[in-house]
């Protein structure tokens, strides 16, 4: 019982750091790296917008990322109407330029825009 108790003391002592999978957001606020934008039609979603998202994940993919996307409503800092896809949260714009630097051998037109992510 003691070595349990010795454990668990251990175990809240020593802060685990999180290792953030490439591609998946590391915060809800800060500098994102927006692949595309796309509109959806007031929200009510579009087929045009669904195959070029698509084809944006392709191109990302293509350079070892994994983006993802959601309505431009649910982040501050970016124009309503539009789903994007994108890489973030990063919590400096020169982290962000980085990543920018590596996909845009696979992804034209992208680029970083600090925003907050409300999420789900």
């Amino acid at each position: 019982m003691r070595a349990v108790l010795t454990l668990a003391a251990l175990a809240l002592a020593a802060p685990v750091q999180a290792q953030p999978m490439r591609g998946v957001p590391l915060a809800d606020d800060g500098w994102w790296v927006v692949l595309g934008s796309f509109g959806n039609n007031a929200g009510s979603g579009s087929r045009a917008a669904d195959a070029a998202v698509a084809r944006v994940r392709r191109q990302a993919q293509a350079c070892g990322e994994s983006p993802f996307n959601d309505v431009s409503e649910k982040f501050s800092g970016l124009a309503p109407g539009f789903e994007v896809s994108v890489l973030g949260a990063y919590p400096t714009r020169a982290r962000a330029q980085a990543v920018l630097a590596r996909v845009d051998a696979c992804v034209s037109g992208a680029y970083i825009r600090r925003a907050r992510y409300a999420g789900e």
